[in-house]
């Protein structure tokens, strides 16, 4: 449907404007603390989602203090903490099967005070086992280990690292381990971690930055010692799209801009409950390995694991058992110990796979790329159906992509804000056509309403974008009728009698007009003027019209029957029909305009219709319509007659009845008395 240019380019403003707020709140939500707090909540259902623990580095093997060992143990060990002999049996253990690190979720501060040797024999078996990392904190309070911090940076800082962005940085003080311990291990890492919102664990840094020097956190010192063949320190990169990458060696892993990594997370730190599920890495009860150890102190123990099943692992001491260790909650977790968090760091610098989150300037770019589609949906498609149907397509469509580039490809693009401007972008310019060309339609259905049968108007609507309505050429079939002495009976009938007579008469004419698919373009006075095929041109609109017209004289018998037995006069009518090309929509301009038909056939169906008073006929169609009725209807030749206003003959039937029967004298003489 054509509607008013002013109303088009009012509607068009106001799409306009409205993809220009959608794409503003979208912009503000994204780079604000609500919105990031909704993508990080987006981030965690996704990494749910796209968790497979199958794809998990087989290298990582966790020697777990777990509350069975502590059960296992204590008669053996005493009460926690152990004893330094047994994380150096531990060590000498594991590193006969040539692991490629060994690594301990802790920090050991303190002397064995009563047995000092203990310490000695500890630093002396990380000395020759060469390939252990001992883990150290930054604490807000003051400890001697700052000094041998200062003292020996060069041991713990990252050697040849360069970067080309901010580190995390810290003030506060390092805890180290004892200071001999220190001295005898492979290398020392920060077990701190950087919460988000929430206190979840999505980031962790490869570095923190103390006193202007960078150090490393546990799981990139346990890579850096595991892979000596990368000599190289770790160097920042930059992708063509604005991102920032860690390199070391031939690996290269994706941060942010403040040199975090965002954590791919493979599965949950917890054992699986059922039988079948897989483990994210292989957690070795710390127990089964003293048993392994001492085989003759557990004679029925099944679970031994010889040295050899450490060769090329990275072996992680870490405790899980309950009071041992300070949750650490992930997006798959929500009391996991925090040697979980360290070992998928491991992993992701070990394979150089990260989730790689979108620069600024793209999740803009897509934000308002989808503000815009929002409005071009509704700039191009007004069906309401259609338009939900089209903008869910589209959120499906985003979301699916959206949740297949983060599984896939470990992409991370915005999902909240994104969403929320194709929506508000839509919703708002769906605003803007209800007030602009949607009140147009409205008025063009409260017209229609009143000439047209209900289950047509909803038609109408249902196709109003196929239809021209502001004044197009189209083949219908024009119905004409008028009532016999009309002003006659206005002479010798009271006012409100007369009124009375017509109401029932138009009521019960409109009905059938409607009943056919008609509609009813105006009264004139007694007279009707209506017409067929404007919104239905599949339809056979002479069939229909004649249908109609058949229908109006049986129904004029029944109101005169009725009328009889009111004391009431009867009525006679005469109908023209006639079928060709007129001028069909809202014609006018300004205030009065007028929803009609005009055109040669509208005014040959008037002539049509007075001639049955000649004719002494109620029906008489012209041979257009005539034509297409094809041997439906019974009619009667008429002849050439010469109307009004034409030049030439016109050929001219009486329609008798419906059928292919011819029509009965009786009929025929019937549907005269009518007219007479």
């Amino acid at each position: 449907m054509e509607t008013n240019p002013q109303t088009q380019r009012a509607f068009r403003q106001g799409v306009y404007l409205a993809v220009a707020l959608a794409g503003a709140i979208g912009l503000t939500l994204q780079f604000t603390r609500a919105g990031i707090w909704m993508e990080n909540r987006a981030f965690d259902e996704r990494a749910r989602w796209s968790a497979r623990p199958e794809k998990a580095d087989p290298r990582i093997v966790i020697i777990d203090i777990d509350n069975a060992s502590f059960d296992e143990l204590q008669d053996k060990l005493g009460r926690w903490p152990w004893p330094r002999q047994v994380w150096t049996e531990i060590v000498r253990y594991v590193s006969k099967g040539q692991p490629a690190a060994i690594v301990f979720d802790a920090a050991f501060t303190g002397e064995q005070k009563e047995a000092p040797q203990m310490d000695d024999d500890f630093a002396r078996i990380l000395q020759n086992s060469g390939k252990t990392v001992l883990g150290f904190s930054f604490l807000s309070t003051d400890v001697s280990g700052n000094q041998v911090l200062r003292q020996d940076a060069s041991v713990y800082a990252a050697p040849g690292a360069r970067f080309g962005f901010e580190l995390p940085k810290t003030e506060w003080t390092p805890n180290l381990p004892l200071d001999k311990l220190a001295s005898a291990a492979a290398g020392l890492g920060s077990i701190n971690s950087t919460a988000d919102d929430g206190g979840l664990i999505r980031r962790e840094p490869i570095y923190f930055v103390y006193q202007g020097r960078a150090y490393p956190t546990l799981g990139a010192r346990t890579v850096e010692v595991a892979t000596p063949q990368d000599k190289e320190g770790w160097v920042a990169q930059r992708s063509w799209l604005g991102t920032n990458s860690l390199a070391r060696g031939g690996t290269a892993v994706p941060v942010d801009s403040e040199g975090r990594v965002l954590l791919l997370w493979h599965g949950r730190a917890n054992k699986p409950d059922n039988p079948g599920e897989i483990e994210t890495y292989k957690r070795i009860p710390l127990w089964e390995v003293i048993c392994s150890i001492y085989p003759e102190q557990c004679p029925n123990v099944e679970h031994k694991h010889p040295a050899s099943e450490f060769q090329g692992k990275i072996v992680m001491v870490g405790a899980s058992a309950a009071g041992s260790y300070e949750p650490r909650p992930t997006p798959l977790d929500k009391q996991p110990p925090g040697f979980f968090a360290h070992a998928t760091l491991m992993d992701n610098l070990l394979n150089g796979v990260a989730m790689r989150e979108a620069p600024a300037w793209l999740a803009a770019a897509l934000i308002l790329l989808m503000s815009l589609i929002g409005g071009a949906i509704q700039l191009n498609q007004s069906s309401f159906r259609a338009g939900v149907f089209l903008i869910s397509g589209a959120l499906i469509l985003f979301f699916v992509s959206n949740v297949a580039l983060f599984g896939t490809s470990h992409f991370v693009l915005p999902l909240v804000a994104p969403s929320i401007a194709l929506a508000l972008s839509y919703s708002g310019a769906s605003t803007a056509r209800y007030v602009t060309t949607g009140r147009e339609l409205r008025q063009t259905r409260g017209v229609l309403e009143r000439y047209v049968a209900p289950q047509l108007v909803k038609y109408v609507m249902a196709n109003i974008e196929q239809m021209q309505l502001n004044g197009d050429k189209r083949e219908l079939t024009i119905l004409m009728s008028d009532v016999r002495n009309f002003t006659t009976m206005t002479e010798k009938s009271e006012p409100m009698e007369l009124i009375a007579l017509l109401d029932d008469y138009l009521s019960a004419m409109t009905e059938i007009i409607f009943k056919y698919n008609g509609i009813v373009d105006k009264f004139i006075g007694d007279g009707i003027l209506a017409y067929w095929g404007a919104f239905t041109p599949e339809h056979n609109h002479a069939m229909e019209a004649s249908q109609a017209a058949l229908e109006m004289i049986e129904k004029v018998k029944e109101l005169n029957a009725k009328w009889a037995t009111e004391g009431k006069t009867p009525i006679s009518i005469g109908i023209g029909v006639n079928t060709g090309t007129v001028i069909f929509g809202n014609l006018g301009k300004g205030k009065k305009t007028e929803f009609t038909v005009i055109g040669d056939p509208v005014n040959l169906a008037a002539r049509l219709e007075s001639l049955n008073k000649e004719m002494h006929t109620s029906i008489i169609v012209s041979e257009e319509t005539r034509n297409r009725l094809g041997n439906q209807a019974q009619v009667r030749a008429l002849g050439g007659v010469k109307v009004k206003g034409k030049t030439i003959e016109t050929t001219v039937y009486e329609l008798c009845g419906w059928g292919t029967a011819p029509a009965s004298e009786a009929a025929k003489k019937e549907m005269t008395e009518v007219v007479k």
